[in-house]
C-alpha cells in the first residue's frame, strides 16, 4: 500500500512538469516570424522570406534574382504587405508606384492599386509588410 502512495505521487508531480513543458513549446511555435512567399513564376521559382512588422525587405544581394521579376506573392494572413519599384520600400510618385496586399495568394498581373486594378508583374524591388 505504500509503495502505491509513493508511485502516485511520483506521479501528479510528472504530470504538471509535462503541462508545463508543452505550454512552453506552444509559446516558441506562436512566437515564430511568419513568411511571405515571393515567387519569379506563377507559384514558380519562389523563395520564402521571414518577415517582421516594418521592416524593408529590398531585392539585392541574395535576393537579387526578385529584381522586377516578382509575378506572384503569398502573404500571410494578419498582414498586408507594400510592394516598391523602388529599393529602401522608397516612393518616388507618391504611392502610385506601390501595391498593397492583405492576406492571401497574389498574381502581379492584376493587383489592387491605387486607382484601380493594375498590373504590377515583374516591376518591384523591394518590399515592406504591417500587421493589420
Amino acid at each position: 500500500m505504500f509503495n502505491k502512495l509513493i508511485a502516485l505521487a511520483a506521479a501528479a508531480l510528472v504530470v504538471p512538469a509535462t503541462l508545463t513543458q508543452g505550454a512552453a513549446i506552444q509559446t516558441r511555435n506562436a512566437d515564430l516570424s511568419p513568411n511571405a512567399q515571393v515567387c519569379t513564376g506563377p507559384l514558380t521559382g519562389c523563395i520564402t522570406i521571414p518577415i517582421s512588422s516594418d521592416d524593408c525587405t529590398s531585392f539585392t544581394g541574395g535576393l537579387s534574382f526578385l529584381n522586377k521579376e516578382v509575378t506572384e506573392a503569398v502573404i500571410p494572413d494578419g498582414f498586408v504587405c507594400t510592394f516598391f519599384e523602388q529599393f529602401g520600400c522608397l516612393s518616388e510618385q507618391g504611392g502610385e508606384d506601390t501595391v498593397n496586399l492583405q492576406g492571401g495568394t497574389w498574381s502581379f498581373f492584376s493587383v489592387p492599386g491605387p486607382a484601380g486594378t493594375v498590373d504590377f508583374n515583374d516591376l518591384s524591388s523591394s518590399f515592406q509588410c504591417t500587421v493589420v
